[in-house]
């Protein structure tokens, strides 16, 4: 692991993971909060902390660099909806900078932010967009992947309810 390096823990299991940014001094930049009932915000902590007894891992970016030239429809449409998100929020990435110190510029520039969500900015969306500029959660995708996909469930009428999710954010705005 080196300063810059986007890694996660996996929790109970491999449920879920939690993915925050290796500051490079034995701390993490991530979402985090004190207890269960109080807002998630982004601070810098120990490894140990952020760890929490979990192996922690590096994300490789191969295969999100190569989903971003060959995406399917699901990988467009929610990396559309994340870049809208982001701008709602003021979150404008001109000319990307994979660099080390362009990711902990990203990465301190998010500290003290309480903008969790769960759906279009949790600690992989933060962790995501620090490394490369694009807000994204593989495991957000994965679920909407199992959701459309998986047992007919909502498939009726996907093409319309993309759309229509798409669109809300500008229906509600204009």
């Amino acid at each position: 692991m080196a300063r810059g390096d986007h890694i996660y823990a996996l929790r109970f299991g491999g449920i879920y993971a939690h993915h925050g940014i290796d500051a490079g001094d034995g701390t993490v930049i991530h979402y985090t909060s004190d207890h269960w009932v109080t807002p998630r915000q982004v601070r810098r902590t120990s490894m140990d902390r952020f760890a929490r007894g979990d192996e922690i891992h590096v994300r490789d970016y191969e295969q999100f660099f190569e989903t971003l030239k060959s995406g399917d429809i699901l990988d467009r449409t929610t990396r559309g909806l994340n870049r809208l998100m982001d701008n709602l929020r003021g979150l404008k990435t001109g000319e990307l900078d994979f660099s080390e110190d362009a990711v902990m510029r990203r990465a301190e520039s998010r500290l003290g932010e309480f903008a969790f969500d769960l759906v279009f900015n949790n600690c992989e969306h933060f962790a995501t967009w620090c490394k490369t500029g694009i807000s994204n959660s593989d495991q957000i995708i994965d679920l909407w992947r199992q959701a459309l996909t998986g047992s007919g469930f909502m498939k009726y009428r996907v093409g319309e309810t993309l759309t229509n999710f798409v669109e809300l954010p500008w229906k509600l705005f204009r």
